[in-house]
């Protein structure tokens, strides 16, 4: 049977995990900008580094000194300043038993740190961490096209059965899962599989092997991975966290899922934004009234003029043609008629006045104080 080894997908996350400082989030499917879901349960890795205590022997004769965890060990110079030694090995564990079936541990690993900074006093430091597979509960939404997730809980708690298909061999299933916290349906099952175990072992088994050395001069280290906990060796529970977060996003993209019939209870709601145009009908009122007042004040002058007996020579310009003009008006015309502007520069200047004769003919004539 040929050896089972992790999907190219989950080494990416294995590495992405490892040197990243912040995996990027699993993106929601919102295509209205604005989306919310219940609290969604999902297969995920946690994490976790805890201080374990160093042994250190040293010899005299040879004047180094060897500090050693239950899984490895360093040899440090007693007198040599300005060094760093930094060893990363994979551990049965004594915080994080990786044979536990209470808890589906796929990695557990010891880094040890000796150190002796130029005029300082030797620093050593051994920690344990761990990864192992857990249910997370997620918050998720999408306001304005930004995505927000939140952590509502996890669980961790499983026990190693016979699977149902004796072909997949023993596997990790959680047990005792708070459903309402967690948002979990009566019946689900969250399980672990052997080979997905055995291969994420064995994969990280190799990745978590290995050694730096730095002194004043140089940096020596076995491989990009133990660099990269080397540098995060000051914020190791950071570290691990992000390291967990990847992984936990590999499994929401690419975990399988062997039932849907619950997938209706975790479906979400999508709104969308529309622009609504609000009549305050109050504030047309007034414009409103004017303008009705102004129509019916125009009819009404229409009217009054037609029935309020407006003489004709107020109605238009034909009646003029048929007014006398005074005979001192006349006089004053002269050749007028004949000359350009004639009209204007002899009798335009004059005031004159509309009067009604005794036979009821109109005329005009000049005033009086014309006459004067």
């Amino acid at each position: 049977m040929a050896d089972l080894v992790p999907t190219l997908s989950t080494k990416s996350a294995v590495y992405s995990g490892i040197i990243s400082t912040e995996p990027p989030m699993v993106a929601a499917s919102c295509r209205t900008a604005n989306c919310s879901w219940p609290v969604i349960p999902t297969l995920a890795a946690c994490g976790g580094c805890t201080t374990i205590p160093v042994n250190t022997l040293c010899n005299q004769t040879s004047r180094t000194c060897t500090h050693s965890t239950p899984a490895t060990s360093v040899d440090a110079p007693m007198d040599a300043p300005g060094y760093s030694i930094f060893k990363v090995a994979p551990s049965n564990g004594t915080v994080y038993p990786v044979v536990s079936t209470s808890r589906a541990y796929f990695s557990v690993f010891e880094l040890l740190s000796a150190s002796r900074p130029d005029g300082e006093a030797s620093l050593i430091e051994g920690n344990e961490c761990a990864l192992w597979f857990c249910i997370q509960s997620y918050s998720i939404s999408v306001n304005g096209g930004i995505q927000n997730e939140s952590l509502v809980g996890n669980w961790s708690t499983t026990t190693v059965r016979r699977s149902d298909s004796g072909s997949r061999g023993a596997e990790y299933a959680f047990v005792n899962i708070p459903g309402n916290q967690l948002n979990v349906e009566n019946g689900s099952n969250y399980i672990v599989t052997h080979g997905a175990m055995t291969a994420l072992r064995s994969f990280m088994f190799g990745i978590t092997t290995g050694t730096v050395y730095a002194d004043v001069s140089k940096i020596d280290y076995s491989s990009d991975w133990v660099e990269a906990m080397w540098n995060a060796s000051n914020h190791l529970q950071d570290w691990i966290e992000t390291f967990a977060t990847s992984m936990t996003n590999e499994i929401r993209k690419h975990g399988t899922l062997l039932s849907s019939s619950q997938g209706a209870r975790y479906d979400g709601h999508a709104t969308q934004l529309t622009p609504i145009i609000k009549v305050q009908w109050r504030w047309l009122i007034y414009p409103c009234v004017m303008i009705l007042l102004s129509v019916l004040y125009l009819f009404h002058t229409i009217f009054a003029s037609a029935r309020g007996g407006v003489s004709v020579w107020k109605s238009g310009a034909l009646p003029m043609l048929f007014c006398r003009v005074d005979e001192n008006i006349l006089d004053r015309m002269g050749n007028g008629m004949n000359e350009p502007n004639g009209l204007d520069e002899k009798i335009g200047h004059l005031p004159v006045a509309m009067y009604r004769g005794e036979n009821g003919q109109w005329a005009f004539r000049t005033t009086s104080a014309e006459e004067n």
